[in-house]
């Protein structure tokens, strides 16, 4: 059988994806925790440069994706798939380009964790993930800005097959990625190249993680070759140094991990990288990639009650078991790479089933690793990966026979605003009424039909300030700088900006920032609530409004202001947890339980513990009640043991005294 793509409807059950908001996200309100990277421990200079702090970088001009619930519903999904005799991969343009379906056929399993439901969950740098199959994470850290985005897609026909390539361009590196997806005649090995190409004058940084959800059974094994580990390594969360493999006990089977765990394998001098995840019959998914990616590590949630209910939360109860294997282009993930100005940087990976003897569960780990070596060598030699590498890199710059699916405008428009094309080979336009970006990217004036209302998405690249202030003065303009400057936290610039868009035209968002300029909680309140009144003032605003109540103790104001919305903004979690927030603050317990069991929340973020950390508040309100006196540590302990945190409030990535 000769290799094939072609589109299909996938039909599955699914929650409604996570739609962009259109309030911009600045620098100190990320969805990702504002923390200073921790201090390392042993590592290289090769592993620790270009460290990066999870939270410090904004995602504007992206915006978060976070309309969703858990009301799951039968729905359908339009893919594309590659297959020959051997292999058939399943991919979802429309999701980023994630591949989610990876199936043997001469076996009929699935090498990739194919989740039977789409439940996005707050893990991703804008918000909205979901887990199984192959991502794509570039440019940024924290997952793809794409995850639950369109993407372009095409084929190209090669005098050796069909290409399937996938691509965008991504606007805080600025900077475009591909990945051209080969699978040659009666083979049963998939090929991924990728190609990240900076169109600018500038060095930049960037990051890029492929990442494999596999499936996790009783007895399931990680093999990479290893002198050593980096892990991260607790309290602190620090990267350190480790053996690998111990002599204590097995680190390479992730059910012996209790916590969540990441473990980074090292081995510098290793004459080839791979890495394989195999079940206790030696079956399972191998990955080896040409010399560009370095980085090896696998992922897993951890075999605490956390842990599991996460990959419950994601999936369905019982079959959201998985297991991440990853390969990147830097030692660790607290790491970005340098990308010269110019550069194109490319590299080619393999993915393929794989069965082992027995000798993949030796006791003598190393002996087990050199096993998967020598079937991996068998399966796809060094010098034939080159082969493949060279030929899809000469394909990669030439154009697609067919276009089968379009990402957003953006690519499109940084091209009309630098006067070229940002890579070869890569098509960027996209049908649709121009909007005040487009006016604004081909230097025409700004029609007036295009400032009637708030244009959807925002650009802030020091381009697009430039094209702003060269043309006249409008108050999308200005609110556009406005928001750069507040960004970057130059606040009397911000200032000055948002006042001229006021004066301009008054807008719910220039209220907004006000708001986020004032310097006491009585003008924040009412610049808010000028926002809040605007006739197009969007719900993701009341959320904002609510937390900051909530953040400032203003029990009085949330309450009110929650008591004047409409019903269906009122319903919303992140408000209910405000004003659980508040009924803790207030000791009001028979409230704060009758909203922590509300609904089963979305939006909760890894490593967020409000859940957990409300029901421990809950538990000592409870006792202290009963008691009519504040309780000891061992007391509140002692509740917690007869009284754990229940199930769906248990989201805890790591165990922790929760007094």
């Amino acid at each position: 059988m000769t290799t094939s793509i072609h589109a299909e409807t996938l039909t599955l059950p699914a929650s409604r994806l996570g739609q962009p908001s259109n309030v911009p996200r600045f620098r100190w309100q990320q969805p990702i925790p504002d923390n200073e990277t921790p201090p390392h421990f042993g590592l290289s200079a090769d592993e620790s440069s270009h460290g990066f702090q999870w939270g410090k970088d904004s995602i504007l001009p992206y915006q978060v994706s976070d309309d969703y619930d858990r009301d799951l519903k039968p729905g359908t999904l339009e893919v594309l798939v590659i297959e020959n005799a051997r292999l058939r991969a399943v991919v979802a343009p429309t999701l980023g380009g994630r591949l989610l379906e990876l199936k043997d056929l001469s076996t009929g399993r699935d090498l990739v964790f194919s989740n039977p439901v789409l439940q996005p969950a707050n893990l991703a740098a804008l918000n909205a993930w979901f887990s199984g199959g192959i991502e794509w994470n570039g440019l940024i850290p924290g997952h793809t800005p794409f995850t639950c985005a369109p993407v372009f897609a095409g084929v190209r026909e090669t005098s050796r097959g069909p290409v399937l390539r996938l691509y965008e361009f991504d606007r805080i590196v600025e900077a475009t990625w591909q990945i051209d997806l080969f699978l040659p005649e009666d083979s049963d090995v998939l090929f991924a190249h990728g190609r990240i190409v900076n169109p600018s004058d500038t060095a930049r940084l960037a990051y890029w993680w492929t990442n494999v959800a596999v499936p996790m059974t009783p007895g399931t094994r990680v093999l990479s070759p290893a002198d050593y580990s980096i892990e991260h390594i607790w309290p602190g969360n620090n990267l350190g140094r480790c053996d690998f493999p111990r002599e204590d006990w097995d680190a390479s089977y992730p059910q012996n991990w209790e916590n969540a765990t990441s473990v980074f394998f090292r081995a510098p001098s290793a004459p080839r990288l791979f890495i394989a995840s195999i079940d206790r019959h030696g079956y399972g998914l191998a990955q080896c990639s040409t010399r560009e990616m370095p980085g090896r590590k696998f992922f897993y949630f951890g075999s605490g009650a956390g842990g599991q209910n996460w990959m419950d939360y994601l999936s369905r109860p019982g079959e959201g078991n998985y297991l991440e294997i990853q390969s990147g282009m830097t030692p660790t993930q607290n790491q970005r790479f340098e990308l010269a100005a110019h550069e194109e940087r490319e590299w080619t990976e393999a993915f393929m089933p794989l069965q082992l003897d027995a000798t993949a569960h030796d006791p003598d780990y190393r002996a087990a690793t050199a096993h998967a070596a020598n079937a991996i060598e068998l399966a796809i030699p060094a010098h034939e990966l080159a082969q493949v590498h060279a030929f899809l890199a000469e394909q990669a710059r030439l154009p697609l026979d067919v276009r089968h699916s379009a990402g957003e405008r953006w690519g499109a428009r940084e091209e009309r605003l630098i006067g070229k094309p940002l890579a070869a080979g890569l098509d960027f336009s996209v049908d649709g009424a121009n909007d005040f970006w487009d006016d604004l990217a081909s230097g025409a004036a700004i029609a007036a039909s295009n400032l009637r209302d708030m244009p959807v998405g925002v650009a802030l690249s020091p381009r697009w300030i430039e094209r702003i202030k060269a043309n006249a003065p409008t108050w999308v303009g200005e609110l556009t700088l406005a928001t750069a400057a507040l960004d970057r936290n130059d606040r009397q610039a911000a200032s000055e900006h948002v006042a001229q868009s006021l004066a301009l035209k008054p807008s719910w968002a220039a209220h907004r920032i006000e708001a986020l300029l004032a310097t006491t909680p009585v003008d924040a309140s009412s610049s808010y609530l000028r926002a809040w009144n605007a006739s197009d003032a969007p719900p993701e605003l009341a959320v904002e409004i609510a937390q900051y109540f909530v953040t400032m103790r203003l029990s009085g104001e949330l309450k009110a202001f929650v008591d004047g919305l409409p019903a269906h903004i009122r319903s919303n979690e992140r408000i209910i947890l405000a004003r659980a927030a508040v009924a803790a603050n207030d000791g009001d317990f028979d409230e704060l339980e009758r909203l922590l069991f509300d609904r089963p929340f979305a939006t909760i973020r890894e490593g967020e513990t409000l859940l957990s950390d409300l029901w421990v508040r809950l538990r000592r309100g409870r006792i202290e009640a009963q008691l009519k006196r504040p309780a000891s540590v061992d007391e509140v302990k002692a509740d917690l043991k007869a009284h754990p945190v229940p199930r769906a409030l248990n989201l805890r990535m790591h165990a922790i005294d929760e007094t």
